[in-house]
């Protein structure tokens, strides 16, 4: 699955609300570049369910951080 660009579009939005001020927005999607790149991770493995930290704030578990994520 050719999905990747998914993360892409959302790192540069990221950085657009970012750089406006935008701080709350920038923090929703980091946890959204996080939940696209843990769904596309398991449509890739194969078994296409997701658990565990979903819905969780990316800081509250300590999971990578967006420039990671690829």
């Amino acid at each position: 699955m050719k999905a990747y660009w998914v993360i892409d579009i959302l790192k540069d939005i990221r950085q657009f609300s970012e750089k406006n001020g935008m701080v709350v927005l920038a923090e929703q999607l980091d946890d959204a570049i996080f939940v696209a790149a843990s769904e596309i991770g398991m449509k890739l493995s194969g078994s296409g369910t997701v658990g565990g930290g979903k819905g969780i704030p990316r800081g509250a578990t300590g999971t990578t951080a967006d420039h990671e994520v690829h």
